[in-house]
């Protein structure tokens, strides 16, 4: 056993509240496509979490 404590490390993320205009807008970027295909919900990113819904429903 040491007598020190052991060294935790926090590390946050400031560039979000650093960039709050870029930040949004780069999120937006990226989710915009999958939203443009909410309408499909059999496939792409909606069908591959239905997916996953359902295989982890099952063990309930």
């Amino acid at each position: 056993m040491h007598d020190d404590p052991p060294l935790d490390v926090t590390a946050i993320d400031n560039l979000p509240s650093l960039l709050p205009v870029e930040s949004s807008q780069d999120f937006a970027a990226q989710l915009l496509p999958s939203l443009l295909t909410l309408g499909d919900l059999d496939s792409g990113v909606w069908g591959r979490a239905k997916a996953t819904f359902d295989t982890h429903i099952e063990r309930i």
